[in-house]
Order: C-alpha cells, then sequence, then structure tokens
C-alpha cells in the first residue's frame, strides 16, 4: 500500500508508505490522497487530515521521476494538470489539514505540504525545490503557493538554487508554523483544538479566509456571505442558544 489511512478522535491520519522511494509521489499515491479528500469532505465524523509519511529518510522525495518518464507531451501535461487538481482539492478541502514534515522534502513533497492549512516539522526536515537540475518547474503548485505563503524574493531563491534550507530556516520564512520533537504527538494535539467545534463554522471561516487575496470590500462580503450562511445553521442556532441559556454547546454538523 502508497497511502495508509486511519481515523483517530475524529482526524484522519494519512501515512505515505512507500519508504523504498523515499516515499515519492507516484499517480497511484495521488489517486489515494484524492480518495481521502472526497471521503473526508463527506464524512462529518472526520474533523480534520494529518498527512504524514512512514519512518525513514525522508516525508517525501516529491514526484515519482520513473512514474513521469516516456508521457507525451499531452500525457504530461494531463498528468501535471491531475496533480495540481489534486493538491487544490486539498487546499480547498473542508477540514484543516495539517503536514508533519520529517526528514527530506523535496519538490512535490514540500508542495504536499503547501497545499496543506499547517505545516509542522522536525529538527530534521529539510525542504528544497530540486526541479531546476532537471530543467524543469515545480508543477503542482509551488510557483503560486511559495510565494504567497514566503515571498516572491524567497521562493525564487528556493525554486532557482535548488538549495536546501532547515526546518529552523523554515521556520523563520514561514514556510512552517512549528518545529517539534514529538511530531505525531503534536499534530493530533493541534488538530485536537478545533475538534469540539461546529465543522460548519470551521468550513465557512476557512472558505471566507481564502478570499483575502481580493480587494478589501470583495473579501468583507465573501466573510458576510458566510456569516449570514452560518447565523441560520442548525449548529449557528446551537451555538448562540447554549451561550443565552449558559450551558455547552452540542455541535452536530
Amino acid at each position: 500500500m502508497s497511502v495508509l489511512f486511519e481515523v483517530k478522535n475524529s482526524i484522519g491520519v494519512v501515512t505515505i508508505d512507500r519508504v523504498a522511494k523515499l516515499n515519492a509521489l507516484d499517480l497511484e499515491t495521488f489517486k489515494k490522497i484524492e480518495v481521502i479528500i472526497d471521503r473526508a469532505n463527506g464524512d462529518h465524523a472526520i474533523r480534520g487530515l494529518i498527512f504524514a509519511a512512514a519512518p525513514g529518510r525522508a516525508f517525501s522525495a516529491g514526484a515519482d521521476i520513473s512514474d513521469l518518464a516516456g508521457l507525451s507531451p499531452q500525457e504530461a501535461g494531463e498528468r501535471a494538470s491531475y496533480r495540481r487538481g489534486v493538491f487544490q482539492k486539498l487546499s480547498v478541502a473542508e477540514v484543516p489539514s495539517i503536514a508533519v514534515v520529517d526528514g527530506f522534502a523535496m519538490g512535490g513533497g514540500v508542495e504536499l505540504a503547501l497545499a496543506c492549512t499547517f505545516r509542522l516539522a522536525t529538527k530534521r526536515a529539510v525542504f528544497s525545490f530540486p526541479e531546476i537540475k532537471l530543467g524543469l518547474l515545480p508543477g503542482a503548485g509551488a510557483t503560486q503557493r511559495l510565494p504567497r505563503l514566503i515571498g516572491l524574493s524567497r521562493a525564487l531563491d528556493m525554486m532557482l538554487t535548488a538549495r536546501q534550507i532547515d526546518a529552523h530556516e523554515a521556520l523563520q520564512y514561514g514556510l512552517v508554523d512549528r518545529v517539534v520533537e514529538e511530531p505525531d504527538h503534536a499534530a493530533m494535539e493541534f488538530a485536537a483544538q478545533w475538534v469540539p467545534f461546529s465543522r460548519s463554522a470551521i468550513r465557512g471561516i476557512m472558505a471566507a479566509s481564502l478570499h483575502f487575496g481580493l480587494p478589501l470590500e470583495e473579501g468583507l462580503a465573501r466573510e458576510g456571505e458566510e456569516l449570514a450562511r452560518l447565523s441560520t445553521s442548525p449548529d449557528g442556532i446551537e451555538g448562540v442558544s447554549a451561550f443565552l441559556e449558559k450551558r455547552p454547546a452540542t455541535f452536530n454538523r
């Protein structure tokens, strides 16, 4: 199995398990990740996703180059478009996601982390984009997500030089949110903070925040639309009622 999946305490834990290939992402792996995202979107019992890797040297060495060899230009374009689509689906999923980077994250491995809501790293995490060495570019979202996250100059520095940055520098850049000692425990502890809250509210906050790049007035309008939807939702009504009645809210959607 290239991808393992289990639900722990309402959090779906996704483990990439291709240790012999440094957890490189082939087509089968992308398809399994897509199925998991679809399941999380449709299953209200799942309140978040954690992406990790089987113990070894790498979180993910990126795209499996052997999986791409021999493709026609049309096939290569379709494959790249599919990979971008899967990561885009992850970036707009209805539940928050956490990438837990332990070891090397290269190219597509970093792009997987970029598509997640949050990124945690261990001290032995190393990030790089080696695509330029192959005469290519990182084509699963990095040219767009990385500059938005860490700034254009730093993003180009990484992508044009293929240099590696460690967890400390990644934290300084804002590429990762936290450097942790016990990644599995830290990720579950982090996710547990939002599990008790309304899934509808979580989805609304994330959906509204995705419009931060719009002109302010347009972004505020989208925020208002989400608030109006939540105000009349079962969880919104329950939350307000519970507050007025001085009791804990019971959210179910």
